[in-house]
């Protein structure tokens, strides 16, 4: 049960509904002239009411109302109620009034007497009004008592009725479910499962989808059909579904289907059957052909073409056709099929070329079925039987090698073979045979085996592992018939030698062994060329720095040429004393090397070291105007001999092979060896002298030494005999002139074992200066002859004449200065 309070109040003169649920009903607002200008009404909103009832029926209703004390509440009055559509209704919470006009009647006026007196009043509604709530034909309830401008609701004061609420009793609502509104299959003519599809469905008021009933009915001719059998239940709570069904199992005939909806509330509330719109038939095998010949009846090689015809589909078109064979040696006994083809073709008939066995003495039967658009295939139709007979394969009309003489593999090709009736060409059998003289032939060895269905072919063969011997091949064609049917051999109508090696280089030399340019010189002579022409030559070279141990050769140069001879310009070492050697090898036109062959070794020069100057020490001085110059040659590391050669200031240079009269030790000299140069008078005064070494081959020189010397005027008085008085001051001078003369040769000075001052000294000692001085001028002596091998320029041998006792001689001081000034 629920009770409403009227929602609205209309005042329909001037078109507008009053918002807000209202307590009174009034019957007007009186204006000045007392005219009754606006009538209440109550109004209630059966669609919000339906709208919360939905799953509802209303089963009885009542209005209660209040009558209070103004007004015509004396007497009984009626009140008219209808049920109606108003449009424009403000929400009951609304608080914003709204125009609208005075609602449609839907129903008969129902009237109701409302009693007289105060007080509460209850009013049970018609069962019209009710269903009229419930039947959702209606949004609203309302009282009206007609158009009158005056007492619309036959009350007699305004404030007649109050607190007006209308009373709905509910019972639950259910109701049966809805059938499917369209059930139709997805193919009408199958072999196999279809599809039933069903939709518009729908559940019942409190009575939701549980699932759909399914049944099927047969039929021969798809006119009369047979009981309905039940099927299945699908279960879903969907408005659609669908189920996979068969066909009828009997070919032709028919099958129709019927679905119903079944509901929560039982069977009670099931929907009514809805049949399929279309039925599916189950289709019918397709005929095979009614003839079906193979030809030629007898083959070899032919095409074989096998034909049909008068084939025809069942309840579904041909779609193709399966074309088998099977083979027998006797026509009686038959291997099982081997489907060759499936083949599309909608006509009754067709042709088809199957490949066959070339078997000789094979039969062969070929079966056709028809197949249908659902695949269906009809029994088999059987051919007559073939006959295979082989014939053997033709041999290649040519044959031969691309290159007669060769230093690796050569190609060999063939052409102008066939292959056999029914022996189609798979493959070629090759074999060789060798030779010495390409004259005598050794025995066929077996090669290789090509597999190829061409009628030609080559292959990557190659020459006798023996240089200089010969090759031949043949070839023959292999079918699939077998042995027995291959052709004759081919012989190639060429072969093909192998290569032989060049002969080397009987002689190849380097040139100069010791060199100072830049290049060397190669030359080669006496190369052999094999079979081949000569193409060119290789040339390594490997160096060494004491000529034992020798790097790795490494490539220097390629000489194209077919020379048997030759010279080559080659870019030597540069780092003195290294050692090379070459080595040559041929190359001919097919790449083949030749052995290599050595030259000799060549070096680069390395000059002699600086030689040694013995004197003069650099800075010294001699009273000799033709000095002494001592030397000691360096090493020459090639072992060459070496000239000295001497220059005094910015003069020429002198040397021991030109000049050998300036040298003690002259021409072309050893390592070590000791030569003194005696210069060309000098003018007193200051000298350089130049000293070098150059190798007697090549010519290269040495480090320079210099060294600088100065030649002093004689320092000494004339001594004449019995005139000249001999002094402190001149044993002095002999004392500082040969200190002198031992410092020019790199000899220590003399510390004299006695001081002399004039006046000072006494006479009787003076012998032992002399002395003195003799052996210091010895020691000078010893060193000139004894420093080299040779006599010249030495300093012939001295015979002092007698000191006597007392000064000195004349003739004993000369002998010292003349001395001193040859030394």
């Amino acid at each position: 049960m629920a009770t409403y309070q009227a929602t609205n109040a209309c005042t329909w003169r001037n078109g507008s509904w009053i918002a807000g649920v209202t307590d009174y009903v009034r019957q007007g607002v009186y204006p000045d002239a007392n005219n009754y200008e606006n009538v209440g009404a109550m109004l209630f909103d059966l669609a919000s009411i339906r709208n919360t009832y939905a799953n509802y029926y209303p089963t009885s209703a009542s209005i209660h109302l209040v009558r209070i004390a103004a007004g015509d509440w004396g007497s009984a009055r009626t009140m008219t109620l209808y049920a109606g559509n108003a449009s424009g209704m403000p929400a009951p919470g609304s608080s914003t009034s709204v125009s609208g006009s005075r609602p449609t009647k839907v129903t008969s006026g129902y009237n109701y007497t409302v009693s007289a007196g105060q007080g509460a009043k209850d009013i049970a509604i018609s069962t019209a009004l009710i269903d009229s709530i419930g039947s959702g034909a209606s949004n609203c309830l309302f009282m009206d008592a007609g158009s009158s401008t005056l007492n619309y609701m036959g009350f007699g004061a305004r404030d007649n009725l109050s607190q007006i609420v209308l009373t709905i009793n509910w019972a639950s609502r259910t109701t049966a479910c809805s059938a499917p509104t369209s059930c139709s299959l997805n193919a009408t003519l199958s072999e196999g499962n279809v599809t039933l599809s069903w939709s518009g469905a729908s559940g019942g008021i409190n009575n939701s989808i549980s699932s759909y009933e399914i049944q099927y009915s047969d039929s021969a001719d798809n006119v009369t059909w047979g009981a309905w059998t039940a099927l299945t239940t699908v279960t879903t709570t969907a408005t659609s579904g669908s189920a996979s069904v068969e066909p009828p199992s009997t070919r032709g005939n028919y099958r129709r289907f019927q679905v119903r909806t079944r509901g929560t509330a039982g069977a009670s509330y099931y929907s009514g059957w809805k049949v399929s719109t279309n039925s599916v038939r189950r289709n019918t095998v397709p005929s095979p052909a009614t003839t079906a010949v193979a030809s030629p009846s007898n083959y070899s090689d032919e095409t074989i073409t096998l034909t049909w015809s008068g084939a025809s589909g069942g309840t579904s078109a041909i779609k193709g056709y399966q074309i088998a064979s099977r083979t027998s040696t006797d026509n009686s006994t038959w291997s099982s099929w081997n489907v060759l083809t499936t083949l599309t073709l909608s006509a009754s008939g067709g042709s088809y070329n199957p490949n066959v066995s070339r078997i000789p003495g094979t039969y062969t039967q070929f079966g056709i079925w028809t197949i249908d658009t659902l695949d269906v295939y009809s029994s088999e139709v059987v051919s007559n039987s073939i006959y295979c007979d082989i014939t053997a394969c033709v041999a290649p009309t040519a044959c031969s090698v691309n290159a007669t003489l060769t230093e690796g593999n050569v190609t060999l090709s063939w052409s102008g073979a066939a292959g056999g009736a029914g022996n189609a060409i798979t493959s070629y059998e090759i074999q060789y045979s060798d030779s010495t003289d390409n004259s005598t032939w050794g025995a066929w060895t077996a090669l290789a085996t090509v597999f190829t269905s061409a009628t030609s072919g080559s292959v990557i063969v190659s020459p006798p592992t023996t240089r200089g011997n010969y090759r031949r091949f043949r070839v023959r064609t292999r079918g699939a018939a077998g042995e027995s049917f291959y052709s004759d051999w081919t012989v190639s109508s060429n072969t093909v030698r192998r290569n032989t090696l060049p002969t080397p280089p009987t002689s190849f030399t380097a040139a100069p062994a010791i060199y100072e340019s830049s290049t060397v010189t190669l030359t080669w002579s006496g190369t052999i060329p094999g079979t081949s022409a000569i193409k060119q030559y290789v040339i390594q070279r490997s160096t060494s720095t004491d000529g034992i141990n020798w790097s790795a050769y490494e490539a220097l140069t390629i000489v194209v040429t077919s020379a048997t001879s030759g010279t080559y310009i080659a870019n030597a070492s540069q780092i003195a004393g290294m050692y090379t050697r070459y080595r040559i090898s041929v190359t001919d036109t097919l790449d083949a090397v030749s052995a290599y062959v050595v030259s000799g070794t060549v070096k680069k020069n390395s000059p002699p070291t600086a030689p040694a100057i013995i004197c003069p020490v650099s800075g010294s001085s001699s009273y000799n105007t033709t000095p002494r110059f001592m030397i000691t040659t360096g090493i020459e590391p090639d072992g060459q001999t070496q000239i000295v050669e001497v220059k005094i200031d910015a003069g020429i240079w002198i040397n021991s092979v030109d000049n050998p009269e300036m040298f003690s030790v002259s021409g072309y000299l050893g390592n070590g060896v000791k030569t003194v140069y005696q210069s060309a008078a000098l003018a007193a005064g200051n000298h350089t002298v130049t000293v070098r070494c150059i190798d007697s081959d090549i010519e290269s020189s040495s480090p320079e030494v210099v060294r600088t010397f100065t030649v002093l005027p004689p320092p000494f008085e004339t001594i004449t005999a019995n005139e000249t008085h001999v002094k402190a001051i001149h044993i002095q001078m002999l004392r500082t002139a040969v200190n002198t003369v031992r410092s020019y040769y790199n000899l220590s000075q003399v510390t004299w074992s006695e001081e002399i001052l004039a006046g000072k000294s006494t006479i009787k000692n003076w012998p032992f200066h002399i002395t003195e001085l003799r052996k210091a001028i010895e020691s000078v002596i010893t060193i000139v002859n004894s420093f080299d091998s040779s006599s010249t320029f030495d300093i012939p041998p001295i015979t002092w004449l007698p000191i006597g006792t007392g000064r000195p001689k004349a003739d004993v001081m000369q002998q010292i200065q003349d001395l001193i000034l040859e030394l």
